[in-house]
């Protein structure tokens, strides 16, 4: 009579992962299994994966009662380089086209727009998801305090930025408008 002897479960997950927008990725690539087929391990992502938006996922990797996890970020880095740029505010007053310089911060989703809006200044900006987001951020330009904030959007796809839409505040004299990028 024979009996067989179940083998241990091991599971290993390789470390974080950073990708650019649109760069193919599978969760599966350089995952090792022991005791069980590479097959029968579940996958989950959080938030759903989509590689042609900025985020950070998180990957839940299930099998026979062994779970590993992996951070992955598909980052901005597509979205960089020199734009032409057009301002309508919102009393129709038309700006531009002019160049502005869109550069990788420190972060994976972290960008820097080089004199958009006003010269001499960066305004940096945070990509979530689908949504540029641009804080409140203060600025001295010609002596003046100004005061800008906004919210833009982009194709992943392309890895372009589409538009900005901005509230630019002059001490006290508040412009708002939209930021086209060609």
């Amino acid at each position: 009579m024979f009996t067989a002897c179940e083998e241990d479960v091991t599971l290993d997950v390789p470390g974080a992962a950073t990708i650019d927008l649109g760069e193919e990725f599978d969760p599966l690539d350089g995952v090792e299994v022991s005791g069980a087929d590479l097959e029968d391990v579940d996958v989950l992502e959080n938030p759903a994966f989509d590689n042609e938006v900025v985020n950070h996922y998180v990957f839940t990797y299930t099998v026979n009662g062994e779970s590993a996890t992996r951070d992955v970020y598909v980052q901005v880095d597509e979205l960089t380089g020199t734009y032409q740029v057009t301002d309508e505010g919102d009393d129709g007053t038309t700006y531009g086209p002019y160049p502005v310089n869109v550069s990788k911060g420190n972060e994976y989703n972290e960008l820097r727009f080089n004199e958009w809006l006003y010269d001499d200044i960066i305004v940096n900006a945070n990509v979530i998801g689908e949504e540029i987001d641009i804080p409140e951020q203060n600025f001295i330009v010609d002596g003046a305090d100004i005061t800008i904030s906004g919210t833009g959007n982009y194709d992943g796809e392309a890895g372009v930025i589409l538009e900005l839409h901005y509230k630019d505040d002059w001490e006290g004299e508040v412009l708002e408008g939209t930021s086209t990028f060609d």
